[in-house]
């Protein structure tokens, strides 16, 4: 029985054993082919049923080994172009630190100091490497050191000559207006520091390819392109070009072109009208209508001799030194308010040397934003100090003054402290370049004129403009392009305005018909009483025809009788 029983027990252990050989060995499929290696991974033994998705990646995997061989055939070009390129950047690195001058490294502070010395022993130790050969057109315009001080556009320009010719306008442009100074702070703007007057030679020389002679010579005569023009001021001599632009038009001769000889013109006559305390002088060179100094120029000017026009300019300059040694030199008006003429002749100089021969950079503006750009021109200007009553005791602030024609010539017109901001970095760029040329051809003329300050930043936020706020009499807002929210901004600013102070804008602040109540007590509107005016054709830049505009008058009188009446006070 024990027999039998462990009989059958072994022969069940071996039909146990027998079966699981059986079922360790792999299953045939019908794609497996007869001699292929068996395949003992644990997947393959424990999901037998998914033989034919197992070699389908078998299939797969000779593409993927071609594809990792291909990248690592695009590697060694890529490890080649990061060497160059850190190669690259060790040259500049060396090329930046041993141009570096003791004196800079001096400046740094210790730690700076010693990272720029490790930097040198680092960069020192580095292989050579083969520098760019530069082309001639890059060498040629290189621009100069920046401690390198300019004094005068004429040099600024004589520096940005070396823009090749064929470059466009635009980029010759550029150069001319990043050559000139930046804005500064209040400090800088009132320093005693001397600068050189712009003169027409210069202004002209900025586009000397687009001038031609404006006289016809004879045989035998020099062709003078040039003649100088004595000056009220001891010794003072400004270079008058004798050109004209290709594209001038003796018909129409538009305003936007500048033509020096018309320029030299106006000139002498504003210095016998306004300059000379001598009757005789004036009627030499403009009283008398048929051999006058100024008709011989102006005749001379519409038949384009140019020997009789040289003639005309050297007898007036001899007639003005002998005025000169008499000591008959000085306004002939009340100094503290100068004729409008001669300070729009003034403030048209300046423009015509300073912004007229770049004028295109000021067209770099967004479309259709608060930032457009537009000019209250002189006529407009002098309407708006004989409305507003600005007087030498004033104190005038532009918000938005561009380049600064209207600051100039208020403070020309009527010796007030006169100041500005503007957002835009060119307009302000010129605006500051403006009123250095400005202040330099007032002492030419031997006049005075009031402080005059420009900034560069947002009204909205400028600190300085914070600061000169309560104390302006007479506040100028071209909001012709503002939209309501800036409008609304400005609005809130006007709240620390002084009583009195005069508010003027091309869009009115408040409407003529407002009416305080108890819900608009805390408006900034209710303090405020508007007036309406209306301006002729070529009054601004931006358009020829007519339009209006408005002068607002901090009023707090009517608030505080309204809240009198209710027993609010």
């Amino acid at each position: 029985m024990d027999l039998f029983f462990g009989a059958s027990t072994n022969a069940s252990r071996e039909q146990q054993s027998a079966k699981v050989r059986v079922e360790e060995r792999p299953a045939k499929t019908p794609n497996a082919s007869v001699n292929a290696p068996t395949d003992t991974s644990p997947t393959r033994r424990a999901r037998p049923q998914q033989g034919d998705q197992i070699h389908k990646e078998d299939r797969r995997r000779p593409q993927q080994k071609d594809q990792i061989h291909s990248e690592e055939r695009r590697r060694p070009q890529h490890d080649d172009r990061k060497r160059r390129r850190r190669l690259d950047e060790h040259r500049d690195e060396r090329h930046t630190l041993k141009k570096l001058p003791t004196s800079e490294s001096s400046r740094l502070s210790p730690r700076n100091s010693d990272l720029v010395n490790a930097n040198r022993e680092r960069v020192g130790s580095l292989p050579p490497s083969p520098r760019p050969r530069k082309s001639p057109v890059r060498a040629e315009r290189k621009k100069p050191a920046s401690s390198v001080a300019v004094s005068s556009l004429g040099q600024e320009i004589e520096r940005c000559a070396s823009v090749p010719v064929q470059a466009s306008n635009v980029r010759r442009q550029k150069a001319l207006v990043s050559a000139m100074p930046s804005p500064v702070d209040d400090r800088e703007a009132d320093s005693d520091k001397p600068v050189a007057v712009v003169s027409s030679v210069d202004a002209v020389r900025q586009s000397e390819s687009q001038y031609e002679d404006y006289f016809r010579w004879q045989d035998g005569e020099d062709r003078l392109q040039t003649i100088e023009l004595h000056l009220p001021a001891s010794g003072a001599t400004e270079s008058y070009s004798l050109l004209m632009p290709k594209s001038f038009d003796r018909e129409s001769e538009s305003r936007d072109e500048y033509l020096p000889v018309n320029d030299l013109i106006s000139t002498v006559r504003a210095i016998a009208l306004y300059l000379v305390d001598s009757s005789d002088f004036r009627h030499k060179v403009c009283g008398d209508k048929e051999n006058g100094i100024l008709r011989q120029l102006e005749r001379a000017r519409n038949r384009l001799n140019g020997r009789d026009f040289v003639g005309a300019v050297h007898e007036f300059n001899r007639l003005l030194d002998l005025e000169r040694v008499s000591s008959n030199i000085g306004p002939v008006f009340d100094k503290s308010h100068i004729p409008s003429d001669l300070a729009i002749h003034i403030v048209e100089q300046t423009y015509n040397r300073v912004v007229a021969p770049t004028v295109d950079m000021l067209r770099q503006y967004k479309a259709f934003s608060n930032n457009v750009y537009g000019e209250i021109l002189p006529t407009l200007v002098s309407e708006f100090i004989e409305r507003a009553g600005i007087s030498h005791d004033t104190t005038f602030i532009d918000l938005g003054c561009g380049i600064g024609n209207v600051v100039l010539q208020v403070a020309a017109q009527t010796g007030c402290f006169s100041c500005g901001i503007e957002i835009m970095k060119v307009p302000a760029r010129f605006a500051r370049r403006q009123a250095q040329e400005f202040e330099q051809r007032m002492r030419l003329y031997k006049l005075n004129h009031g402080a005059v300050q420009v900034w560069q930043g947002d009204f909205c936020e400028s600190t300085d403009v914070q600061r000169m706020l309560p104390r302006a009499d007479v506040v100028l807002v071209n909001n012709y392009a503002f939209d309501s929210a800036l409008n609304q901004t400005l609005l809130q600013m006007f709240l620390d305005l002084k009583e009195g102070t005069k508010i003027i804008s091309l869009k009115p602040f408040v409407t003529p018909d407002h009416k305080i109540s108890a819900r608009n007590i805390y408006s900034p509107e209710s303090i405020l009483t508007v007036r309406r005016y209306q301006y002729w054709s070529q009054c601004v830049s931006w358009t020829d025809s007519g339009g209006e505009y408005f002068v607002q008058t901090v009023d707090r009188s009517r608030l505080n009788e309204f809240l009198a009446q209710r027993g609010m006070l």
